[in-house]
């Protein structure tokens, strides 16, 4: 199993840019998001974290690798599936106060999907993916790889805490202790992030136990040195 971070740049086969880790390349194909954090981005190889056709073509790189990778439907979102077209009466968009627009991404029935046409108080809905059917290109470099125990255990917090600074990590045997910085102690969602990560230590690594210290200081003992 390899824990590595990748960058990489993701395009159809006209080249139109769908996904990157590059923030330059993300504003000039007119895709940057501001809430999105642009770095490599760390996968555990062969667990289905990116498409199939990505995941197999990392099993065969390394660090410093570079590679423009072509991904064929079957191996990327799946072909285009009839089935998945829909047609819905335009008062279902209505009772919501929905205007609905061929383009407009939608969730029915809980599920993804966009509007094809609206028209006789009908519209078609498409639950294929955006992607379904197309060709990807990716240009991926592998930056580094995690090997020891330590370095992994890094690398899955970074995973699904976005950053690692001032955290400290021990690992003693199959037992693992993780001191979270406040910063990262304040975060609203931080419950869910130590169960998600405590839950891919037990999966990846094989861990036992894992205990959690936070870190809180008080500021105004801060203001009181200055």
């Amino acid at each position: 199993m390899k824990f590595l971070k990748i960058d990489y740049t993701a395009q159809v086969e006209d080249g139109v840019v769908f996904d990157t880790t590059d923030k330059k390349k993300a504003e000039e194909a007119g895709i940057f998001n501001e809430k999105r954090i642009y770095a490599p981005l760390p996968i555990v190889v062969g667990e289905g974290q990116v498409i199939a056709g990505l995941d197999e073509a990392l099993e065969k790189l390394k660090v410093s690798d570079s590679k423009k990778i072509e991904i064929t439907p079957e191996k990327g979102y799946g072909p285009r599936e009839p089935s998945l077209l829909r047609i819905v009466p335009l008062k279902v968009f209505k009772k919501d106060k929905i205007n609905p627009v061929p383009g407009m991404p939608v969730e029915l029935d809980g599920r993804p999907a966009r509007i094809q046409t609206v028209a006789g108080g009908r519209v078609r809905v498409d639950f294929n993916h955006d992607l379904a059917g197309k060709t990807l290109i990716y240009d991926v470099k592998v930056v580094s790889e995690a090997t020891t125990e330590k370095d992994k255990v890094l690398f899955l917090a970074e995973k699904n805490f976005d950053e690692t600074e001032g955290f400290n990590v021990k690992v003693t045997g199959k037992k693992v202790e993780v001191t979270i910085p406040e910063k990262a102690a304040k975060d609203r969602a931080a419950l869910v992030r130590k169960a998600s990560l405590s839950a891919e230590l037990f999966k990846f690594l094989n861990t036992s136990e894992v205990s959690y210290t936070e870190v809180w200081k008080n500021p105004s003992a801060k203001a009181e040195k200055t």
